[in-house]
């Protein structure tokens, strides 16, 4: 159970309702809440964070590019923002175990939204080869 320190209050208040956070979450797992109940601690979240980065680097290798590798780099994404907002929603949740600090919070969030903006490049990428 994360200790929710003043630092973790104010980035879980700047967040909890961020619709940025749902970009890819609300287009492929509206009212879904499988992933969301299976993520209950750090190494889910990780394993989830893995998840993308692994794709993002196994679709540098691929050309061309199809749209169903579009859609799995989104599914990925939406489960890392499903992870980062379990997080946010159950930090202190003593049947969750998180544990993180106010700057692992933050790097976790920013790391949600670089993968957001790494699937928007790979689909540009994708869009110029059409």
């Amino acid at each position: 159970m994360g200790k929710i320190t003043p630092e973790v209050r104010a980035i879980i208040e700047k967040h909890q309702y961020d619709r940025k956070l749902r970009k890819y979450s609300d287009m492929h797992f509206f009212n879904d809440n499988k992933i969301f109940g299976r993520v209950n601690s750090n190494r889910d979240v990780e394993s989830a964070k893995a998840g993308i980065y692994n794709r993002f680097d196994q679709y540098k290798k691929v050309y061309p590019l199809v749209r169903d590798d579009i859609e799995d780099l989104e599914r990925a994404a939406a489960h890392f923002e499903i992870a980062a907002r379990k997080v946010i929603q159950n930090f202190d949740n003593p049947n969750a175990d998180f544990n993180f600090t106010a700057e692992e919070l933050q790097e976790l969030i920013d790391s949600v939204f670089e993968c957001q903006d790494k699937v928007s490049e790979v689909a540009v990428r994708k869009a110029m080869q059409d």
